[in-house]
């Protein structure tokens, strides 16, 4: 079967600026980039802890409170309270760096800018208090379409790529299946599954047309472990099949990204996607892990014998909390294993 023909950067890299990913990401892997995140630099670089500013001290929860119990929860949040994500600043910021590397002929004409964007889920569940988090949650998916309307009215769209990750989703999904029993990933609404996809399908609503579109699922990188490993590819296939469901017939969907745990080059943990029905949507699989090309090839062929279409390959997750030491390593395998486009 022909090698991948695309590498996918999910999001974080620990490079010291967004120039610095650009260039080092576009030279190590010539060919094989359709679009280019910033990497997330800085402060961003754990996912979207940074995001903590965003909400009134009332509402914050535990982990933000030092213990300290909660003062009330009659605090009437409105939208007033929830200060600007800043991912529209962000990004502008860095799309500037990004054409002007792509000027001097640095960056390919065609690869696109990539913006990466929490779920509301995610962003309410490491900062909300459990109390709040329903009547916060939807206060904070305002204020990011918002953010994301600025975003969108700055940079074209023919330039522009927005993926919407989402871990928490899967933590919630696996409390529900019993599989996770650490009350903190309790799920504050009903129907799981459908909130899920309500909530996903609201926020891919504010892509505009013309931007591509794509989602990173995610079983979280805390100290690079998931919150629970993956039994398989099941509960992502499902989420997956039904955000094409229900996003696909409005914006098309450009590609999902789905985690590979280093240890799972069998068959059985890619069963599950013989069920995948993707269309013209790509899958790209986080099966490269650094200082593991035999690893990686394992994988890779394990995922072959199942899914009969050509894939992309990526990191696990985002790369933010690797050793800048190892991203070398990530970067030669991905070239090792894939052919230019």
């Amino acid at each position: 079967m022909a090698h991948p023909t695309s590498v996918h950067l999910v999001g974080s890299v620990p490079f010291s600026s967004a120039e610095e990913v650009f260039t080092k990401s576009i030279q190590a892997l010539p060919g094989r980039l359709h679009t280019l995140p910033d990497g997330e630099t800085g402060s961003r670089h754990y996912f979207a802890m940074w995001q903590s500013f965003v909400f009134p001290p009332q509402v914050l929860g535990p982990f933000h409170r030092n213990g300290r119990p909660l003062e009330s929860t009659d605090f009437e949040c409105t939208l007033d309270d929830i200060k600007p994500t800043k991912y529209d600043e962000m990004a502008i910021e860095s799309y500037r760096t990004f054409c002007k590397l792509r000027d001097q002929g640095v960056i390919p004409h065609g690869v696109r800018f990539q913006v990466s964007l929490p779920t509301p889920i995610s962003v309410a569940a490491g900062h909300v208090d459990f109390a709040y988090r329903e009547r916060v949650e939807p206060l904070y998916m305002e204020r990011l379409i918002q953010d994301m309307r600025h975003l969108q009215d700055t940079i074209p769209a023919h330039d522009l790529a927005i993926q919407i990750d989402a871990p928490l989703e899967f933590a919630y999904l696996e409390y529900e299946r019993g599989r996770i029993k650490d009350d903190i990933y309790k799920p504050y609404f009903s129907s799981v599954k459908e909130g899920i996809l309500v909530r996903i399908s609201k926020l891919s609503a504010a892509v505009d047309q013309g931007v591509q579109l794509g989602y990173h699922l995610c079983y979280g990188d805390h100290f690079h472990e998931h919150f629970i490993q993956p039994e398989d590819t099941g509960q992502l296939v499902e989420i997956a099949t039904g955000i094409v469901q229900r996003v696909g017939p409005r914006h098309p969907i450009q590609w999902f990204h789905f985690p590979v745990p280093k240890d799972r080059s069998d068959e059985a943990y890619f069963a599950p996607l013989k069920n995948l029905d993707l269309g013209d949507t790509k899958l790209i699989l986080g099966l490269v892990h650094p200082h593991d090309q035999d690893g990686t090839e394992k994988r890779l062929k394990a995922a072959q014998a199942i899914y009969p279409h050509l894939f992309g390959v990526a990191t696990e997750c985002g790369m933010g909390r690797t050793p800048v030491e190892d991203i070398d390593s990530v970067y030669t395998i991905s070239r090792n294993v894939t052919s230019p486009a």
